[in-house]
Formats: C-alpha cells, sequence, structure tokens
C-alpha cells in the first residue's frame, strides 16, 4: 500500500505554513492499526481515481486559494481567539459520497490572535494536534509532502500584516461508521457526523500539560461542499414558507382565503365535541321523560284510589 499512499500524496498538496519543519503532528484518534490504514489508503485513493474520471476534477491549486481566501474574510471578523492558544480553525469538505459515507475534507489551522495565559510563550514547534470524529473513522494523509511553501519573504509579510495567519493544512480522508448511515442521509445528519474536535497539547514553562479545545465552528463549509447549502430550523422554514406565499399574494400570484371560514382539515376536534354533546343532551332528555312518566303515573294510581285529584306539581 505504499505506492498508493504515495500516489494519493501526489494529487494532494498538503501545505504547512510557519517555522521550517513539523508545526504541528496531528494525532488523529481512532486510526491506528495497519488494517485501519490501509483501508483509509484505499478508500482515498478510490476517491481520487473517481475524481480522476470525472470531467470535472478538482483543481487544488485553485481550491487552496480559494479556500484561504475564504478561511481569512470569515476569522478576520473574530477580534481574539475562542481558546486560550489564539488558534482557530477553518474546516471544509471536499469531497463527499453520501452512499458509501466516504469523505475528504481540508481543516486549516490559523492563528487569529496572542496566545494568553499558559499558553504564553509557547513555542508552536511544541504544540500538538489532535483530530477526532464523533460519527466517522478517519486518517490523515501525510505520508507524502509534495509540496511546501517558502516561507521566507512571504511568511514575514503575512506576519507582519493583519489578519489571521495560516500555520498548518491537514488533509484527511474517512468513513462515516456504518452504525449511523441509516438513510436517508441528509444535510442535517451528515454535518455532525464529520464535524471534527480539534484539540491542542503542550507543555508550559514549568513542564505542566496544557490542553485546549479548538472550536471547528467559526469558520467551517466556507468553501466546498455545504458551503452554498443553508440549514433552516423548523420555525424558519416555516417563516420562509409565509413570507413566500406573503409574495405570491402581492403578486396576484394566488388568490387570497379568508380563514376560519372553511374546513381545510378534518374535523377531529368537531366530531369528538359533538359525540359527547349528543351524548349528554340525550341523557338529560331521557331523564326528564322517565319523570314526566313518573308524576303521571302517580296521579292515575292515586285518581284510581278515590283520593284527592292532584293536579299541583309533585
Amino acid at each position: 500500500m505504499v505506492w498508493i499512499t504515495a500516489a494519493v500524496a501526489s494529487l494532494l498538496a498538503v501545505q504547512v505554513y510557519g517555522a521550517p519543519g513539523s508545526i504541528m503532528r496531528a494525532a488523529i484518534l481512532h486510526s491506528s492499526g495497519s488494517s485501519l490504514e490501509s483501508r483509509m489508503e484505499e478508500a482515498a485513493y478510490n476517491m481520487v481515481e473517481k475524481r480522476q474520471n470525472t470531467t470535472t476534477s478538482l483543481n487544488l491549486t485553485q481550491w487552496d486559494t480559494d479556500t484561504v481566501t475564504a478561511c481569512r474574510a470569515t476569522l478576520s471578523t473574530l477580534s481574539t481567539a475562542s481558546n486560550p492558544s489564539g488558534m482557530a480553525v477553518c474546516y471544509n469538505v471536499i469531497q463527499l459520497d453520501t452512499d458509501q459515507g466516504a469523505f475528504m475534507t481540508d481543516l486549516r489551522l490559523f492563528q487569529v490572535s496572542e496566545p494568553s495565559g499558559a499558553w504564553e510563550g509557547i513555542p508552536l514547534q511544541q504544540m500538538q494536534g489532535g483530530i477526532q470524529f464523533n460519527g466517522a473513522t478517519a486518517s490523515e494523509i501525510n505520508g507524502q509532502q509534495v509540496a511546501t511553501r517558502d516561507l521566507g519573504h512571504d511568511y514575514v509579510s503575512k506576519r507582519q500584516s493583519d489578519g489571521p495567519v495560516l500555520h498548518r493544512t491537514y488533509m484527511i480522508v474517512g468513513r462515516i461508521n456504518a452504525d449511523q448511515m441509516i438513510p436517508p442521509m441528509t444535510i442535517q445528519k451528515i454535518e455532525p457526523l464529520i464535524m471534527p474536535v480539534f484539540t491542542l497539547t503542550a507543555k508550559d514553562a514549568t513542564g505542566q500539560s496544557v490542553s485546549t479545545t479548538v472550536s471547528t465552528n467559526e469558520a467551517a463549509f466556507v468553501n466546498g461542499i455545504f458551503s452554498k447549502e443553508v440549514v433552516l430550523s423548523p420555525f424558519s422554514l416555516a417563516s420562509l414558507a409565509v413570507q413566500n406565499v406573503t409574495a405570491e399574494l402581492k403578486a396576484g400570484q394566488v388568490a387570497f382565503v379568508l380563514p376560519g371560514v372553511n374546513l381545510l382539515i378534518f374535523p377531529i376536534g368537531l366530531v369528538v365535541t359533538s359525540f359527547w354533546t349528543l351524548v349528554g343532551v340525550s341523557a338529560y332528555a331521557f331523564g326528564t321523560y322517565e319523570r314526566y312518566s313518573y308524576r303521571e303515573t302517580y296521579r292515575r294510581r292515586k285518581a284510581m284510589a278515590g283520593s284527592k285529584s292532584y293536579t299541583t306539581r309533585i
């Protein structure tokens, strides 16, 4: 499977931004073992091969440019990072097979503010990253590093400019767990399964281990799959439906229907209420009739006995 890893890596630009060498080593959880690595490599190879056979192949250079631009535009709205490490994550899906559950994603680590607290003064080289998926098994494609950028003048200019600074790009392939592949696989079901949990660990000046979780929701799906999709809540869907009907009414495309004058659904409540009303009235009427009959019978019995006729109400 070594040649497969090389073939996959030769098609993916795993780029490292920062000081020379590896800034962070991603500890991808649930990815240990040769069998698992083989399955991940095979899945990556199949996805790349499928992409090569399509008429619209992915331009990695254009993908890199568009992703960096979109990530920086989104993360630039953050004044400070939501964690003490000063880091932020931009996460995007490159390819997704909803039938097999296979996916390929791009996770980029940016620095948006200076470290604070226990993370202050910790070099980037000493930080380690861990990626975990709650509903999928994944592995990082880092066997071959084909393309690395010259970090000289370009990196200095980025450090001196305002805005997020890109430090590391992770290419990840994985597959959604079989027990989670329950049709229909909608966007609402897929997104939580392929959304990673990214953690940073390091040792401070005293040698103590420090750890923090970097939110992946601050810049998620800004490019690629899901970037054009909007997941609406039931309330938002209902509000959107009302807005559409209102616009059609104003345009004269639909006729106005006065509410409350027509039964638009089967009146279950009306049927139940009418039934019990009929039962109550019938019981009351039957009781009244029986009382009237008893009174007349009593009067006739007294008259036959020769007693004084009772004409008053009893």
